[in-house]
């Protein structure tokens, strides 16, 4: 019963203290940790919080060949890949920088899969919505135009809007 209330003082201390990071109307709790490890303890005002015994090294990892904990209140951030969806875009233009509108721009990922667009007025072009962390073919096609790079090979780990081809000047 005597762990119970550590863990409950510990834990109403913890959210006590992290109150007091506010801005605006919410609040935000900051990741901090208590973790004396000795048999100390922490005395303020009406609050007592006794250390928290094996956690002498918050943030470190104690690994077994069966099981790993992480010492300290927080765990480590977890840095996963996600299939976060972005844009993709750039511009066609002539030789002189002239946008050249109507242009056929597809886009091909790895697994075969295509989507077209069309340039507008000024030669934009953007995707939305395509998977981040693959590799893609971008090509260019104009009936009255060939183009110095008309495909190029990227790949998207982000909102990207640099893709550009230019006309081959006749």
């Amino acid at each position: 019963m005597k762990t119970k209330f550590y863990i409950y003082s510990t834990l109403i201390f913890c959210l006590t203290v992290s109150t007091a990071a506010q801005s605006g109307g919410q609040f935000t709790i900051e990741k901090s940790v208590i973790a004396g490890g000795g048999g100390q303890s922490s005395t303020g005002g009406q609050f007592t919080v006794a250390d928290t015994n094996a956690q002498s090294l918050a943030g470190q990892k104690a690994i077994n060949t069966a099981f790993s904990v992480h010492a300290g209140f927080w765990n480590p951030d977890q840095f996963i890949p996600t299939a976060a969806e972005v844009t993709v875009g750039g511009r066609v233009t002539t030789a002189n920088g002239r946008g050249i509108r109507n242009v056929r721009i597809t886009i091909t990922g790895a697994n075969g899969l295509s989507r077209t667009t069309f340039t507008g007025t000024f030669g934009y072009f953007r995707f939305t919505d395509v998977p981040s962390g693959e590799t893609y073919v971008i090509t260019a096609v104009a009936k009255r135009y060939d183009f110095v790079e008309p495909s190029q090979v990227r790949t998207i780990v982000d909102d990207t809007d640099n893709i550009n081809f230019v006309a081959i000047d006749d």
